[in-house]
């Protein structure tokens, strides 16, 4: 059984389970999204393509595509990742590269913990498994120099049964290093609780939230030297969706720390530990994250949807009523990669041109739930 901990505070997207409905294939009109078929106009092809895996419920393989933004339709299967039914499939493109890195459920087992494992993939290869261990729903961390980590771990003895719910499972947790063309693993950082997450990258550090019993903080850590700087001491247990601004600060939601009916987004300066509140809701699923030219973009509200604050350009809930999480932004600055959720429907990938606000289609395979690797190289469909 997961640990209670990393399920409240993995910042993840959740998938959505068998029998979602198929969402309508969309168009770009001017700043809004439409069902392609209402459609007058094609939508104006954008210079810019996202590696996205696309996973059928219940499905034992997931196809790796690459889809322009704009572009009238998903291309074909490019590679297929093989792993078990209905798996969890995380991502990251390899900056400058046609490479993602993905994690999958491979190891069958009643406790899922770690049983996920990492693989490369590029387009008209076979994937390649790298390393096991991995943590379940877990994302790899690619730095912009290329560089793959991963959060891995070794389940702990069961606590015993006393009668205490708030005791959990203690495990051996570790960051590792993994070489993209060898496999070959290094631990960075090893601790011992419930949750070692990585948050981000600043300045060659490797930025990592970490909770165990009594405690949770955030701290840097050198992947070279393994010396680890504690940015933030004290948190609540229970942050996710984290993102690195322009500025050098950590954003991310947190509940918060004397209401526990509200929700806080907040941004930690990772130079100074200093903490700015940046929004506060009884909505749950805010799902911030840093915007490129320095503004927060989250979800107030189910019934908002996207709100971006502080930015040059307004963006206010471009498809509607939902959660829209963000995934990816390019390297240029120029282009964000969101999905746009709601319960009981499969996630509509989009993407807004962050200077003009302007809302773009990203095609995908329907009926399936669709992970979005990041912001690729070359044109679709090469190699």
């Amino acid at each position: 059984m997961l640990p209670g901990a990393l399920l409240a505070a993995a910042a993840a997207v959740a998938g959505a389970s068998a029998g979602e409905s198929a969402a309508p294939e969309l168009s770009r009109v001017g700043h809004a999204l439409v069902p392609a078929a209402l459609a007058s106009t094609a939508a104006r092809p954008a210079p810019a393509s996202v590696a996205l895996l696309a996973t059928a419920p219940g499905a034992t393989a997931t196809t790796l595509h690459i889809a322009a933004l704009g572009g009238p339709k998903v291309g074909p299967p490019l590679a297929v990742l093989r792993h078990l039914s209905d798996a969890t499939v995380r991502a990251r493109v390899v900056p400058g590269t046609r490479v993602v890195v993905a994690t999958a459920d491979t190891h069958p087992a009643r406790d899922r913990s770690f049983n996920a494992s990492l693989f490369r993939m590029e387009p008209h290869a076979e994937p390649t498994a790298l390393c096991d261990g991995v943590v379940h729903a877990s994302r790899p961390l690619v730095t912009r120099s290329g560089r793959v980590f991963v959060s891995r771990g070794v389940a702990g003895p069961e606590p015993p049964s006393d009668g205490d719910l708030a005791r959990l499972r203690v495990d051996a947790l570790t960051i590792d290093e993994v070489d993209l063309a060898t496999g070959a693993t290094r631990t960075v950082h090893a601790h011992t609780g419930y949750l070692v997450f990585l948050a981000g990258e600043w300045k060659g550090e490797l930025v990592l939230y970490r909770v165990a019993p009594g405690s949770a903080d955030i701290v840097g850590v050198s992947p070279d030297s393994g010396a680890t700087r504690v940015i933030a001491p004290s948190i609540p247990p229970f942050a996710r969706d984290f993102s690195i601004d322009a500025a050098g600060a950590l954003v991310f939601q947190e509940r918060h720390e004397a209401d526990p009916r509200a929700w806080v987004v907040d941004r930690l300066d990772l130079a100074s530990g200093k903490i700015t509140r940046l929004a506060v809701s009884a909505h749950s699923g805010l799902a911030p994250h840093s915007w490129p030219d320095g503004g927060l973009a989250y979800t107030p509200d189910r019934a908002t949807g996207l709100l971006v604050r502080g930015a040059s350009a307004p963006v206010r809930g471009p498809l509607g009523a939902g959660v829209d999480v963000i995934q990816a932004v390019s390297e240029d600055a120029a282009w964000v990669a969101a999905l746009h959720t709601n319960p009981s429907a499969f996630p509509v990938p989009f993407a807004i041109h962050a200077p003009t606000g302007e809302v773009a289609a990203i095609p995908a395979p329907p009926g399936a739930r669709i992970a979005i690797a990041g912001f690729v190289a070359g044109k679709e469909g090469s190699r």
